[in-house]
């Protein structure tokens, strides 16, 4: 039996992964529409679940802006991790903040949101995260 879980339960479960590999005190935001997923007294970090691997990430440039700002003002370090088939990709937004400022944007035409009307499409900004870009977390 296939199995389906919610993106709460993913960042759940993802949330506890980390506690235990890293022995950190990450929580999850109490929000659902707060610009990250969990945090601890030093990181923020957001995530993003994909069914299907693919060699390079991407993140939409105004969630990048908004992670990178509130790292910021809360004195911490934003992640951004992807999570799929082959496992979870870390990035250090915070170190990649130049690179990322300074690369090419990408343009794709998508849905507006994923989880509601997949009908009206619009065009969305990404910055490719590339595997030379992966971080370990704490690092």
């Amino acid at each position: 039996m296939k199995y389906n879980l919610t993106e709460a339960q993913k960042v759940l479960l993802s949330i506890e992964y980390f506690n235990d590999k890293y022995n950190l005190n990450l929580v999850k935001t109490v929000n659902q529409y707060e610009i990250w997923d969990a945090e601890d007294n030093e990181i923020i970090i957001e995530f993003k679940f994909r069914n299907k691997f693919y060699e390079d990430k991407y993140i939409q440039i105004d969630k990048f802006l908004r992670l990178i700002m509130a790292a910021e003002y809360y004195s911490k370090t934003p992640y951004y991790c992807v999570k799929d088939e082959k496992g979870y990709f870390f990035y250090n937004l915070e170190k990649q903040k130049t690179n990322l400022l300074q690369s090419e944007i990408i343009i794709q035409k998508v849905s507006y949101q994923t989880e509601f009307n997949k009908n009206n499409k619009i065009n969305k900004y990404f910055y490719k995260l590339k595997p030379s870009q992966q971080t370990k977390i704490n690092e």
